[in-house]
């Protein structure tokens, strides 16, 4: 049987992306499918403001290769100024001089650039709103059925959660989804007013909703910007989003009860990243290991990287893995 593409990539997010655009630049035919209505899968932005990952570092060389690839710029997370905290009786200290992601670098634009760049680039290759239901391999390749209709491909990579693979037929280790079980909120207003009383917009509660707080603001502070990692669960709770704002208020004073705009995101509830058995999110930073390929079959995404994985930088490392088994592969048949 003739397949309809050499390569059928399932998952459009970072590690999806970046392999198919490699993969391309090889000359070689591959299909990505997406099961959502954009591109990016974990990495989204809202108006320039990261709704998912907000972070790289210094050390992460593939990310910021692919930045200087794509001609984004990258700036240092703000962290000028004090921390704020709040134990679980309500008490509030404005007094430590720390910032917990001192060194951090965030993207000029929101993370979402870097996915919609590599997206672009795909053109008509790049399959929106087709989730993939079921998979079947056999000896001449696989056989992808998404929206009622089947695709044959050579070979097949699954680039999205080891749970969202288990889903479609494949057998793979259960292995947590980073982040998945998490929600996070952005709040904007006129300026970053909390960095004139000395504050650099990080916080830690003890009370909630929100547990971790940072300062979002762009570089360049035209505008302000706060977001928060909710407490696990805290997000499907009824009046989230005005407890949330009523925190930040008592944390950073009044002017911060007067968001321009509050976007939320509870990833726990997202039908392409959560499975039920991500609602409770791990305690520590799971151990991440490569998935070993079928013959047809290879892993991307960054919960198959051994190093960085539920990160960005593991999200290519994993690409590039991937990039590697296909060409073993294709120098094999």
């Amino acid at each position: 049987m003739i397949p309809d593409t050499e390569i059928c990539i399932i998952g459009a997010g970072l590690s999806g992306l970046a392999l198919a655009a490699a993969l391309r630049a090889d000359g070689r035919d591959v299909t990505v499918l997406e099961a959502r209505d954009h591109p990016g899968g974990r990495v989204l932005s809202q108006n320039g403001h990261d709704l998912g990952p907000s972070w790289i570092w210094p050390h992460n060389r593939r990310m910021l290769a692919l930045l200087d690839r794509l001609g984004l710029r990258s700036f240092p997370q703000h962290t000028t100024g004090r921390l704020v905290f709040e134990d679980a009786q309500g008490a509030i200290r404005r007094d430590l001089d720390f910032a917990t992601m001192g060194g951090a670098l965030r993207v000029a634009g929101g993370l979402a650039r870097i996915t919609d760049a590599l997206a672009a680039g795909l053109g008509d290759d790049l399959r929106l709103s087709h989730q993939v239901s079921y998979v079947a391999q056999d000896a001449t390749g696989v056989t992808v059925t998404a929206q009622g209709q089947t695709i044959r491909a050579a070979q097949l990579v699954l680039a999205l959660p080891p749970r969202l693979a288990a889903q479609l037929g494949v057998s793979v280790p259960d292995v947590p989804t980073w982040m998945a079980g998490q929600a996070k909120l952005v709040a904007t207003y006129p300026a970053p007013f909390w960095r004139a009383k000395g504050l650099n917009g990080d916080a830690i509660s003890h009370r909630g909703p929100l547990a971790e707080i940072h300062d979002a603001s762009p570089d360049d502070a035209a505008t302000g910007a706060l977001f928060g990692f909710a407490h696990p669960g805290a997000a499907r709770a009824l009046g989230f989003r005005d407890a949330a704002v009523a925190q930040l208020t008592r944390l950073f004073g009044p002017d911060a009860g007067l968001p321009t705009e509050v976007f939320v995101k509870d990833w726990s509830t997202d039908f392409a990243t959560a499975t039920p058995a991500d609602q409770t999110p791990p305690t520590g930073h799971p151990s991440y290991r490569p998935i070993p390929p079928s013959a047809r079959i290879t892993f991307a995404g960054t919960e198959a990287a051994p190093q960085d994985g539920g990160f960005l930088e593991g999200a290519l490392a994993a690409a590039d893995a991937a990039y590697a088994n296909l060409d073993r592969v294709s120098h094999q048949m």
